[in-house]
């Protein structure tokens, strides 16, 4: 529940929504004491796609975000069954993540040549 009395409806929404993510999280790290391996891996994609889709919902995701979103979601369950393929799908994802860093997108406050 929201925290201020000077809350709107949708900042109330968004706060619940990461109160939800970060509890998600923190159960996470405490299940992933007895659980298998790799479940480590796919909660830390899972909770970047659910941060995302935060994000979405507030229309501050870039098209960067969004695209590596629908890919984490692609592969993610792949981690079931067959843990190579999920291997090969976090690969691809660190290296779309360092292409981006690398080649970021044009706009924002970047002066334009001309």
């Amino acid at each position: 529940m929201c925290s201020t009395t000077r809350c709107t409806v949708a900042r109330c929404e968004l706060e619940e929504q990461l109160f939800e993510l970060v509890g998600y999280m923190i159960t996470s790290a405490r299940n992933l004491m007895d659980e298998t391996p790799l479940y480590g891996p796919f909660r830390l994609v899972d909770a970047a796609s659910r941060l995302i889709q935060i994000l979405e919902g507030e229309g501050i995701a870039d098209d960067r975000l969004v695209s590596l979103r629908r890919r984490i979601d692609e592969g993610k369950y792949s981690v079931m069954d067959d843990p190579k393929a999920f291997r090969d799908h976090l690969d691809a994802l660190v290296l779309a993540v360092v292409d981006q860093m690398i080649s970021p997108p044009k706009g924002g406050d970047e002066p334009e040549e001309g």
